[in-house]
C-alpha cells in the first residue's frame, strides 16, 4: 500500500509540474510580429495649407519635378520665402486669403522656408530623385 500511495504522490507531482509548464509557457509567450504593409493608395502630397499662422504639413517630400503648391487660409497676408535665396527655392510673393503660390521643384536638396511677415512660421521641402 505505501508504495501505491508513493507512486500516486509522484505521479500527482509530476500533473502539476506539466500544468505548472503549460500554464508559464502560455503567460510568457512571446508576441509573433505582425507586419502590416503600406497603404496601396499612398501619395506623396504636394499641397501646403496655410492656416493658423502654421504650414501644414510643416514637411512634404516630393520628387523632382513636383510642382507644390501653398494656399492661404488666414485672413492676413503670408509668404512663402526660402531660408537661402537661389532659382531651385521658393520665394513669393505676399498672398492673401483664398490665394495660392506653386514652386516646381527641379534640383532634389532640402529647402527651408518661412513667411517673411511673420517669421516663426517655418517649413520644408525634401526634394528627392
Amino acid at each position: 500500500m505505501a508504495s501505491r500511495a508513493r507512486s500516486t504522490v509522484i505521479v500527482a507531482i509530476a500533473v502539476v509540474i506539466a500544468i505548472t509548464a503549460v500554464v508559464a509557457l502560455t503567460m510568457h509567450k512571446t508576441p509573433t510580429a505582425t507586419k502590416i504593409a503600406a497603404p496601396t493608395n499612398a501619395v506623396m502630397s504636394n499641397t501646403v495649407a496655410i492656416t493658423n499662422y502654421k504650414f501644414a504639413p510643416d514637411t512634404i517630400t516630393v520628387k523632382t519635378g513636383t510642382t507644390v503648391t501653398w494656399t492661404n487660409n488666414d485672413e492676413v497676408h503670408h509668404s512663402v520665402t526660402a531660408d537661402t535665396k537661389s532659382d531651385a527655392a521658393p520665394t513669393s510673393p505676399l498672398f492673401a486669403k483664398g490665394e495660392t503660390y506653386s514652386f516646381k521643384f527641379t534640383k532634389a536638396g532640402s529647402y527651408t522656408y518661412h513667411c517673411e511677415p511673420h517669421p516663426y512660421m517655418h517649413g520644408t521641402v525634401v526634394v528627392t530623385d
